[in-house]
């Protein structure tokens, strides 16, 4: 019987495992050329126009959040400029670079998106070794220890993540705020 949990959790977190790396496909972040040098763009810097809601409307940036990751998009209908989440590394900190206080919580961003998917991701493993344990009839003390402590674990990576995404959207909102401040030629 207890054998039969094993099998239906390793199925489970297979399938879940499947599901979201699907949702990842079709998302692909293209890459943003400069016309005509074949280089690609990261700059959170704003290029010249002459109307600056034209302007704003181009080059403010937003994030659609997908599960286990972000995607960070230029404009209403522009490019995905960068995908983060779980495990995945998109240096933040350059796109926004001409907002001091963005680049400041883009660095909160980082720092608890890391922690949160190192922790997360070791409570998993150890919830899902207690629970292999159990499931083999050992008579270990520790495996409900393992558990709960896995469970804990996933909670405060949920928690760091969750602190992680707020910081982003701070991050481009102060971005956004001082995008429009230099289209007013301030």
């Amino acid at each position: 019987m207890k054998s039969r949990m094993f099998w239906a959790l390793l199925i489970g977190a297979l399938i879940s495992g499947g599901t979201a790396g699907a949702q990842t496909i079709g998302h692909a972040a293209p890459t943003v050329a400069a016309p005509g040098s074949g280089t690609t763009i990261v700059s959170g810097r704003p290029s010249a126009a002459s109307d600056s809601s034209h302007s704003y409307d181009a080059q403010a940036l937003r994030f659609e959040a997908h599960w286990g990751s972000a995607d960070i998009i230029r404009g209403a209908d522009g490019p995905v400029i960068g995908t983060v989440g779980w495990f995945r590394d998109f240096d933040v900190e350059k796109l926004v670079e001409s907002s001091p206080r963005a680049v400041t919580e883009a660095r909160a961003f980082k720092t608890n998106n890391f922690r949160g998917s190192l922790v997360g991701g070791l409570g998993a493993l150890t919830l899902v070794t207690g629970a292999i344990l159990t499931a083999n009839s050992s008579n270990n003390a520790a495996s409900p220890i393992l558990m709960i402590a896995g469970a804990g674990a996933m909670a405060w990576g949920a928690q760091h993540l969750n602190s992680g995404y707020s910081a982003l959207s701070r991050s481009l909102w102060w971005f956004n705020r001082d995008l429009v401040r230099a289209g007013k030629g301030n």
